[in-house]
Parts: C-alpha cells; structure tokens; sequence
C-alpha cells in the first residue's frame, strides 16, 4: 500500500513537473505577435473590418493566463472609418479552473475605449453584423468574472430612427465579482448628452447587485442613483433614486422594497420639487402586494404656487384581480387672489395578466375662492386604461362647475363627453358639450401626436359675448397717463403651438362689434398663425378674408378682408364709438404690418385699401353749408382770405354715392381719387390720412353742380360750376377745416367775367339776327 501511495505521489509529481516544463518551454517558444497578421486577416474575410492592433500583444501563464492587447482599432463594416477603439485592453484568467471546464476570467480592464454607434432608419445597426448567428452554448463550461474596469470611454450614439443623436463621455465603470449567485456592487459615472429630448446631464449609480442568470433572477440592493443637470427644459435638474428590487421579468415576478425617488429643478421661471415613496410593492404568480405608498410635489413660480399631495393605502389580491380602495389626489392652488382646493378621489381595480386597469369611477371636487366669487364644482367619469393596447378611456365624462368671470362674478359650466388617448399612436381624441355661462358648445378636440404636441379641434358656439368676460377698465374712456409705456404684444406662447381646426359660432359679440354666421379656419405651425378663411355675417353684408400673425422680433401681421354690403356707420359706431362715415357698399383691406406694441402696428401698416358707398354721409363738417357761407361772405371780403372751423357734432355731407382708394405706407394712407357725389355738389379730393399718429391733411374739392334747378338756395344757385377748396386738418377727434375765400371770389369773378362775356356775345347775336331780318325784310 505504501509503495503505492509513493508511486502515485511520484507520478503526481512527475505529471505536475512535465507540466511546468511545457509551461516554461511554451512561454519562452511562443509569440503570439506571429499570428498578428493571421487574426487581422481573418477578421478582413469573415467580417470585412480592418482590425489594428499596432503594438505587441503580451502574454502570462501562471498562476493565470493573460493577455495585453496595447491599442486596438476595428473600422466600420466594409470602409476605413474606425468603429472602435481601446488605448488599453487587458484580460487575464484563473488557469486551474479550465481544468474543470470552468472559464474564471480574473479582471478586464479597459481604458480609452471609444465608440461610434448608429441605428439606422430600417432599426439595423453599424455593428449587427459583429454578432455571432451560433446560438449554441456549451453547458459544460461556466462563465465566472472576478471584475471589471473600465475607464476614460465616449460612446456616440447616432439613433437616425427616433431622431437622436447621444454622447456618453467620462464613462468610468467597475465591478466586483459578476457569476451565478454571486453577490457584487456595480459603481458607474459619465457624462450624457443627448438631442432629443436635449440632456446634459452627469449620472452616478451605485448598487449591490446578484445575477443567476439561468433562473434569470435579478436583484439590486442598495440602489443609489443620481442625475444632475439639464433635461429639456428643466434645469438645475437633480433627481435620485435609492432602493432595493427582486426581479424575475420572464416569469413577470417583481418586487420593490423602500423605493424612494426625488426631484428637483427649475423650468423657465418655476421652481419643482416632487418626491414620491413606495416602502413595498411585491408581485408573484399568486399574490400581489402593496405597501402604503405616498408622493408629494411643489411647483412655484413669483405669483403662483401649487401643492400637491398622493396617497395610495396598503392593499392585497391576486395578478388577476387586485383592488386599491382608495386612490386620493389633494392640491391646493394659489395665484393672485385665487386659493382653490382640487381633490381626486377613487377605487382602482386591476388585472396584472391582462395589464388592464380600471375604475368604476374617479371625482374630483373643487373647492376655493376668486376674490369674492366662489368656485366649486365635481367631476366625475369611469375610466379603463388597456397597457396591452396601450388605450386609456374616459367615457363619461360629467362636469358641473361654478367658476369665476374674468369680467367679474361668475359663469355656470355643465357639460359631457368622453376621451379616448392611444398611446401607441400617440393621440389623443375627445367630445364635450354642453353649456358655458349663456353658450350652448359643441366640441370635437384632441392631439394629432404627443410630441411636439398637435392640437386638432372642431369647434361649434351658438352665440358668445366675448365683452361679457373682458374685465372693464374703472372709468370708461380713460385716457392714459402721459408717462404709462404701452405694453408690449407677447406672441411667444405661439411659437411652439401646433395646431389645426374650425371655429363655428352662430351670433357673437367682441369689441362691442356684432356678428353672425362666424367661421375661422386656424392652422398654425412654426410661430405662424393663420385664420383663413374669416368669415361672417355683420351690420347687413357679409366679410371675408384672412388674418395672420407672426411670432417674429417684432411680432409680424398680416389682413386681408373684403366687406360687401355692409353699413359702415353702425359698424363704425359700435367699434369706435364715432362714426365719422356713414353709408352702405363695400371696403377692401389688404394690409401687413409688424411692432411690438399698437402704436407701433399703426405705423408699421403698408398695403392698400379702397373703398364704395352708397346713400351716406361723411360726418363733422357740411360742404354745402359751408359754401353757403362762402357766397355770403364773398362781397364783404376785404381782405380776408379765409374762414375755419371745426368739425361739428351735428354737420354733415350727404352723398348717394362715395368711392376711393389708398395706398397705405409707414402708416399713412394716401389718396389722390376721391369721389363724392350728391345732388347738390361733386367732391374730389386728395391728402394723407396718418393712422399712425390718428391725424389727416387733406384738401376736398367741392364743386356745385351746373344742373342746380334752383335747389340749395340762391346762394348755391350763384355758386353752380365753382370749385370749393376746403383743407381739412387736425386729430381725428376734432378735425380742423378751411376754406380758401380768395381762390374762391377769383373763381367767382372769373365765372361773372365769362357769363358776362357769354350774355355779350348771346345779345351781339339778337342784334345781328334782327338786322339781318331788317335787311331781308325790305
């Protein structure tokens, strides 16, 4: 027996020194460097890549079998353009246990590594081809990491499939041990940057981790994750995460244990802060389990603040049917004088297998004050939320609210409907009708996408006073303060506004101006809106045309509108409360202008603009009379060579037809083809009428028609040929006129000149008819 034990120690031995020998021999015989070219030439045939490794590959044997790759390069699929690199590669393995068919890797250590990934429209990618087709594994063999290192990396992600362009820099990641079983820590830092959504972010993650990859069983403990930085519009952004997680995502078994999640940033002028807490939410094949889980969020801004609290208690039941009896939103809203409660309340029901959510009813239940005006109201609807089909109902929706007035008082809102909300495909489509304050609605709404939002509506009003929610200055007409700068048009909420639709309303008041049969066409995109077609019905005709405003620096406008039929001083009365022209035809407005504030859109207006009345009268001063006085005066001149005045609140010039156009420039509209007709005088004229600075210079030229069969007076009747001038000047408000008596008496007198001349000549030729019948009579 001893003589045995010694020749199986001997033979032990003896296998073990021939082993070293070969060790010894291989690593002082064998260069891996000559087989270089061999794997380079390979990788050309098998993957048509070009793979560089320029320096000398270094080997180790024992106690384990390593290998020191130095800098290594492989280029894109069939071109020169590196697909990735490594300043440093190294990996060793434990040579005792691949005796045993077990692969121990001891570290991977990586440094440099850089990468440049792209998904390409079709979903392929620039490195599918590097993946191995043989899915066979050998059981025999067992996968075993003692760590890994890796440090200095950038990855560029280029994802031309959803529009994204991603760069990870600073990526340092290492790990203790990674086998079956076998609990390690994972700790990962980097820098992220990303173009849709933007991100520019720092990421820090460290966790406790074990991985059994045959069960495919995972589990995180201590999880603590953290960003910092910028996402979308958010800044400041700092969100953690801390917790522990069971899972086994193939047999749809998850539990999460103390889940803690916080955030805080800011979003242009808001400041946010959220945190929500989940202490258990546990879920096998026969049970589920929940924790009572709560939430809080803060979002203030310099006049707002709004606060909101979540509460969701403890609850049991199976994946096919759990309840959560009592699912409780509480916010409170304060703004300016507002101060209002919200509360939504309700039972969830759910079917885990199904993914299917549903709730026999949710109420919310608002409560608070506007100044004086209360504000209460419920709504209430079903709901069922399909996370297979990714559907979300709404379908019946029931409000009934008391809201406050931005006129004053209050306004009643009830009304019905339903949404319906795929987020599959992105959309989003609802009805809701009802009645708001004295208008019956009717409408269709919802979001053609997500992202960037687009709005679609169809919209139908009966009749709205839009003056009855526009709140009334203290005292009407008020002028001003001299010093008070105006203030500027804010057209920036149009530049990210997407959206397309109809609005219908049968009777509407706005701006005290009154109209029925409206209808606009909204489309708007790229900080553009256009309304076209506007129509309506208003003061006996019709309009049509378009407005279009621009979100530029300055803000940029556009009208064209065409008015057939309409009576002009009813419409003007009501809009102005002047109405300086009366009469019934057709105006046509082509016009654009741009600035910032109204004084600034008066002076900016180019364009044209004509216009064709009928049966009216031009208001503020009266031609005929004051031709009337003219001829009074002209004997009695000596001298003067004037008379003036101002426009009169009862004055007026009557005509039954007036027509004229205007070329509009930096906000002054000029004409030079008056054209007023009456049965007493034909007026012309020509001048600038300033809309900018709300002034005119013009001269009218009134002439008394030479078909007068006594009408007007005598005073007209000595007048009948002769041109007027009358020079209107002055504020719109109180405009100035003058006429010019010296033009006039030389007018005059050169009239009497030649009807003299003409009653001169009418008798020369009596005389010579009756001479020459004296001379043929004899």
């Amino acid at each position: 027996m001893n003589k045995a034990v010694k020749y199986i120690l001997i033979a032990v031995g003896g296998v073990v020194g021939l082993l070293v020998v070969a060790v010894a021999i291989i690593a002082a015989t064998f260069n891996p460097n000559d087989y270089k070219s061999l794997v380079i030439k390979l990788v050309q045939e098998k993957k048509q890549r070009t793979l560089a490794i320029p320096g000398d590959i270094k080997l180790t044997f024992f106690p384990r079998i390593g290998a020191d790759l130095g800098k290594v390069s492989i280029s894109e699929h069939k071109t020169a353009t590196t697909f990735a690199s490594v300043e440093s590669a190294r990996v060793s393995l434990a040579l005792i246990p691949l005796l045993s068919k077990q692969l121990v890797v001891d570290r991977v250590k990586i440094d440099g590594l850089t990468a440049n990934i792209t998904r390409f429209k079709d979903g392929k990618t620039n490195f599918d081809d590097l993946l191995s087709k043989d899915e066979k594994e050998s059981a025999e063999i067992k996968f075993d990491i003692d760590g890994v290192s890796i440090t200095n990396t950038s990855i560029n992600f280029d994802d031309q499939m959803a529009g994204n362009k991603v760069e990870i820099t600073k990526l340092d990641v290492s790990t203790g041990k990674i086998a079956n079983g076998t609990p390690s820590k994972l700790d990962l830092s980097a820098d992220v940057k990303a173009t849709n959504p933007k991100l520019a972010a720092h990421i820090a993650v460290k966790s406790g981790f074990t991985m059994e990859m045959e069960q495919k069983h995972f589990l995180v403990k201590g999880l603590d994750a953290e960003v910092k930085g910028q996402v979308k519009d958010f800044s400041d952004l700092v969100v953690k995460l801390t917790g522990d997680a069971d899972l086994k995502p193939a047999a749809k078994q998850f539990g999460l244990q103390d889940i803690k999640l916080s955030l805080k940033g800011k979003r242009t002028a808001q400041t946010i802060d959220v945190t929500l807490n989940a202490p258990k939410l546990a879920i096998t094949d026969t049970k589920v389990q929940g924790g009572k889980f709560t939430g809080t969020a803060r979002i203030s801004e310099t006049a707002r603040s709004v606060d909101v609290n979540l509460e969701a208690p403890s609850f049991e039941g199976t994946p096919q049917a759990f309840r959560i009896p009592s699912l409780t939103v509480n916010a409170n809203i304060k703004q300016g004088d507002l101060s209002a409660q919200a509360k939504l309340a309700g039972t969830i029901n759910g079917d885990i297998d199904k993914l299917l959510f549903t709730s026999p009813e949710l109420q919310l239940n608002l409560d608070g004050k506007q100044g004086a005006t209360a504000i209460k109201g419920t709504l209430s609807t079903p709901l069922s939320a399909n996370m297979n089909t990714q559907v979300i109902d709404l379908a019946k929706i029931s409000a009934d609210f008391n809201l406050p007035n931005p006129g004053g008082g209050s306004l009643a809102l009830k009304a019905g409907g339903n949404v319906n909300v795929n987020l599959a495909k992105q959309t989003l489509a609802g009805a809701l009708s009802g009645k708001l304050d004295q208008s019956t609605f009717n409408a269709k709404f919802g979001l053609a996408k997500f992202s960037p939002p687009a709005y679609i509506f169809d919209i139908g009003i009966d009749q709205i006073d839009v003056d009855r929610y526009t709140k009334k200055s203290a005292s009407a007409g008020a002028k001003p303060a001299a010093s008070g700068a105006e203030q500027p048009i804010d057209l920036s909420g149009l530049k990210g506004l997407n959206a397309n639709g109809t609005l219908k309303i049968g009777a509407v008041k706005a701006a005290n101006i009154k109209a029925s049969n409206v209808r606009l066409d909204v489309r708007a995109a790229d900080g553009k809106v256009e309304v076209n077609p506007l129509s309506a019905n208003l003061y006996q005709g019709s309009m049509n045309g378009s407005i279009s405003l621009a979100a530029a620096s300055p803000p940029r406008f556009a009208v064209r509108q065409a008015l057939t039929g309409v009576a002009i001083g009813p419409l003007l009365k009501d809009a102005m409360d002047k109405d300086p022209i009366d009469g019934k035809g057709n105006v046509q407005l082509d016009v654009t202008t741009q600035g910032a504030t109204v004084s600034q859109i008066k002076k900016g207006l180019n364009g044209s603009a004509k216009l064709n009345l009928r049966d009216g009268a031009v208001k503020g001063i009266n031609i005929a009379e004051t031709i009337r006085g003219a001829k009074a005066k002209l004997g009695a001149i000596k001298g003067e060579q004037q008379s003036s005045g101002t426009s009169a609140a009862g004055a007026k010039t009557d005509f039954s037809e007036l027509s004229g156009s205007f070329r509009i420039a930096n906000g002054v509209a000029h004409n030079d083809d008056l054209d007023l007709r009456s049965p007493l005088l034909r007026v012309g004229g020509n001048g600038d009428i300033n809309l900018g600075s709300d002034n005119l210079d013009y001269t009218v030229k009134a002439t008394v028609v030479t078909t007068l069969q006594g009408q007007g007076g005598p005073e007209m009747q000595a007048l009948k040929g002769l041109t007027v001038p009358v020079r209107l000047t002055g504020p719109f408000a109180a405009i100035g006129w003058k006429v010019d008596f010296a033009g006039l008496a030389s007018a005059a007198a050169k009239q009497k000149i030649d009807e003299k001349k003409e009653e001169v000549k009418e008798k020369a030729k009596e005389q010579v008819k009756d001479k020459l019948k004296e001379l043929f009579s004899k």
